[in-house]
């Protein structure tokens, strides 16, 4: 299993009713919230990786800023205790940003290792 798809399997039920999306995001509807996994890169070795990743969480248009940041420390909890398939997971420090049209975004890195 590729780290990408551990960290995606991991966040699924951390996040019911948002979308997952992985590498772009690709807005729909002002309504949805969206959770964007970006591939940053990372350390390679011969047996074990380090990938890199950013996840954006967008709220959706009614949301507070409260509601997304809430989502993101539930996922920081939960990287605190478990990191899924992967051999370990920390996520960064999540930083607060608005969407053009001013829907909540916080942004955060994910650091992995996997073998």
């Amino acid at each position: 299993m590729m780290a990408a798809d551990a960290l995606r399997e991991f966040l699924e039920p951390l996040l019911p009713g948002w979308r997952l999306q992985f590498g772009k995001w690709m807005d729909g509807t002002k309504t949805d919230r969206y959770a964007v996994i970006k591939p940053v890169g990372g350390l390679p070795a011969e047996l074990i990786r380090e990938p890199q990743f950013t996840l954006f969480l967008v709220g959706a248009s009614n949301d507070a800023a409260s509601a997304v940041a809430d989502a993101a420390d539930s996922i920081i909890e939960a990287m605190r205790t478990s990191s899924g398939a992967l051999v370990w997971m920390q996520a960064g420090e999540p930083a607060f940003n608005n969407t053009d049209d001013g829907r909540p975004v916080f942004e955060l890195a994910v650091s992995t290792i996997t073998t």
